[in-house]
């Protein structure tokens, strides 16, 4: 009898050893934002339009910029922007040139300690278009041999972006300048610079749900956590 209560006191002993000894370690719950920022901005824009065309001195277009921005809670956020240039000439080759671009960045945000501003490095892509009356007139670049001369003529061309920008926040607002030089391929078939353009201008922020927010409700919505019903 001695022995038998000495074998169960080492049991319970030992159990207890090793119940104490076990740790359950729980997933780490990864926390996103609920809310992020969305921002609609104007501004206004200095470019070259075509660089390889445009090679006259201090004849840069000047143009309105309309866009918006979604993101910015962690370090990410996109753009979708639209910008139209007043009409430009290159005497004597090109005359009254209308330009547009519409485009889509991503912005990797860098944040300053203890201020309401960052530097965002950017890059996306561009669809330009470029129309002007072509003389033929001085054609160094032998454009006649594709386009008629005397006549209106339409380029349209796609770009990479490249850049970098700034913004300063006075909430609700913020001011902003962006760098970007877009790269395309040439009506000569060469890979170039196509674009080098500023922007600067002024944004007015809010907050929206964030994209974490939305596709959660989703799935709660189709997913619902319930308990089987006992049949």
């Amino acid at each position: 009898m001695t022995r038998f209560i000495t074998y169960i006191s080492v049991f319970l002993l030992l159990s207890t050893l090793s119940v104490s000894q076990t740790r359950v370690i729980k997933p780490v719950k990864k926390k996103y934002p609920k809310t992020t920022n969305f921002g609609i901005g104007v501004g206004v824009t200095r470019s070259v339009i075509y660089l390889n065309r445009n090679v006259k001195e201090n004849n840069d277009a000047r143009g309105y910029s309309f866009s918006l921005i979604y993101g910015g809670s962690n370090i990410v956020r996109a753009s979708i922007e639209y910008t139209h240039y007043r009409a430009v000439s290159i005497e004597p080759t090109w005359y009254d040139i209308k330009a547009s671009t519409i485009e889509a960045n991503i912005h990797v945000i860098a944040r300053f300690k203890k201020t309401n501003a960052f530097f965002y490095p950017l890059a996306g892509i561009s669809y330009n278009m470029f129309s002007g009356f072509f003389t033929g007139r001085d054609d160094f670049l032998n454009l006649s041999e594709k386009y008629p001369v005397n006549q209106v003529v339409t380029t349209n061309w796609a770009g990479l972006n490249i850049g970098t920008g700034y913004e300063h926040y006075i909430k609700p607002f913020s001011v902003f300048i962006d760098y970007k030089m877009r790269i395309g391929i040439t009506t000569e078939k060469q890979l170039n610079i196509m674009d080098v353009c500023f922007t600067f201008g002024i944004r007015y922020n809010f907050k929206v749900p964030s994209i974490y927010k939305i596709f959660s409700g989703t799935r709660s919505r189709y997913f619902l956590d319930s308990e089987p019903v006992e049949k």
